[in-house]
């Protein structure tokens, strides 16, 4: 009998530099943009955008929901790189990105670094743009098992502080029903509005024109549209304390309109001229 035909050994250097040059997803070689998810995993930007939307994106990877979830990363390209082994290298001390180093993904500037790197320049901003950074900003990329689990526990923490801080704007009344925010004098407008706070309707007034004279009165009042009306007060509704309301009122010629006769000594005219 034949005997059977043993796989292919894995060439664990080529398994290696595999994990470190193709994107996680399509096994295809890193090309800008490229991005990490919060684990550490390397993507080509486009087609974890593409299994995003076309819901392809394996149950491994479950946890990416968004593009919030996807940091872009700069990778520095080794110079004339044709030897078929890394072609991306720390921009501070040319160390290879092959996997045989410790690298790091800055969150807030995303420029890759070696460990070495931060480890011998000891600074609070990033070695490449000067952008101020903090510990819990540095992802490891391609890290170990118990590296990964550091990162997840840090994104669950991260995403639990999100949620409850939106249900607090929820309880506070900040969003609204579908999902959006209120700021600003929108905000005040849309939480006074309604009847226990005197508003009816505040889409129903408009700006009431005119012109301010120097005592403080308004004139040449253009008025209210949209279902809204200026209050026009009567000699009546003034009337001073102690004062008989029809005396008060009969000093002014609008308060009865039939009272208007005729004498020996004058003539009534029409309203609005006398």
């Amino acid at each position: 009998m034949y005997a059977d035909k043993k796989p292919d050994k894995v060439d664990p250097h080529e398994l290696r530099l595999s994990k470190w040059l193709n994107c996680s997803l399509s096994n295809e070689p890193l090309r800008q943009p490229c991005v990490i998810d919060r684990l550490g995993n390397m993507f080509n930007k486009e087609a974890l955008v593409e299994a995003l939307i076309g819901k392809k994106l394996p149950k491994e990877f479950g946890y990416i929901k968004g593009l919030k979830d996807m940091i872009d990363i700069q990778l520095e390209v080794v110079p004339g790189d044709g030897s078929g082994n890394a072609r991306f290298q720390c921009p501070v001390t040319g160390l290879e990105f092959n996997g045989k180093y410790k690298f790091f993904a800055l969150k807030n500037c995303g420029h890759v670094l070696s460990a070495k790197a931060l480890k011998e320049v000891k600074s609070s901003e990033c070695l490449v743009c000067y952008k101020e950074f903090e510990e819990c900003d540095k992802i490891v990329i391609n890290g170990g098992d118990e590296e990964v689990a550091v990162l997840r526990e840090r994104m669950e923490e991260e995403r639990s502080k999100m949620k409850e801080k939106k249900m607090k704007k929820v309880k506070n009344g900040e969003v609204g029903a579908n999902g959006e925010e209120f700021s600003g004098q929108g905000a005040e407008v849309s939480q006074l509005s309604g009847k226990k706070h005197g508003i009816v309707d505040v889409k129903g007034v408009d700006k009431v024109v005119g012109k301010v004279k120097g005592n403080g009165k308004v004139e040449n009042v253009k008025g209210v549209s949209h279902g809204g009306s200026v209050k026009r007060f009567k000699a009546t509704d003034m009337v001073p304390t102690n004062a008989t309301k029809e005396v008060y009122a009969s000093i002014f010629t609008s308060s009865k309109k039939q009272s208007f006769k005729e004498t020996y000594s004058c003539r009534s005219l029409p309203l609005g001229r006398n």
